[in-house]
């Protein structure tokens, strides 16, 4: 037990790290909410990171919209790399989402068949970022309680759009980096486990890549003497 209370340590995250992934995550939870609220939504973003020789999935950021005024506290939080959805994006090299109900009682009756809580959200979606060699360098993971929302294809291939112009600035920057601030690279590790499984609900999406980094291993910015 003791090594499983260890999963949500948080371990600092640099803030150029954070700062360079925000804006991009204040733009995708604009998209989301472009007609209002959505009820119980929050995205966040998740980066594969290294503990004792160990890779974990680190929560790189706080969740959007930002509500919580403790949110510092779980940036930086780790889990295990079979962690639930973001665990399958992980594994997979796939997004990964809740399937399409054609009913809310329909996906509630499959909800209740694997959990006994009656505050699941009821959408749920993984991005993995792949690096230069098929490595995960990071995971976006959003969840709300809107029945189908991220069943929506149009949704999700607009979300992947804006993913993949991420990557693409990023590589550009890579190119022509400002002074300063260097990717440092995070040394790879063996998977860890002991995580929730993936929901039944929840499906692999084949029909779409991934975003993809052609410059980026590992997503550890910091500032840098040169």
């Amino acid at each position: 037990m003791a090594e499983a209370s260890a999963y949500s340590n948080p371990e600092p995250v640099p803030a150029a790290s954070q700062l360079s992934l925000l804006p991009f995550l204040s733009a995708i939870d604009g998209y989301l909410t472009e007609r209002g609220p959505i009820e119980g939504l929050r995205t966040t973003l998740h980066r594969t990171m290294t503990r004792a020789g160990k890779a974990y999935l680190q929560q790189t950021t706080p969740y959007l919209p930002l509500a919580d005024p403790l949110w510092k506290q779980k940036v930086g939080r780790t889990f295990p790399i079979d962690t639930g959805i973001i665990g399958a994006a992980y594994s997979n090299r796939k997004i990964c989402r809740t399937r399409r109900y054609a009913t809310e009682a329909e996906l509630d009756l499959a909800l209740r068949e694997e959990q006994t809580s009656s505050h699941l959200p009821k959408s749920w979606l993984a991005i993995p970022f792949l690096g230069r060699q098929g490595q995960v360098v990071l995971v976006l993971f959003s969840e709300c309680k809107v029945h189908n929302f991220f069943a929506d294809d149009d949704r999700v291939h607009r979300i992947v759009a804006m993913t993949k112009g991420f990557c693409k600035l990023i590589d550009w920057l890579e190119e022509d980096p400002f002074d300063n601030i260097r990717n440092f690279p995070l040394p790879s590790g063996s998977p860890t486990s002991g995580g929730m499984p993936l929901f039944k609900v929840q499906e692999v999406v084949d029909a779409l890549e991934p975003p993809s980094f052609r410059k980026l291993d590992s997503f550890n910015y910091e500032a840098s003497a040169v």
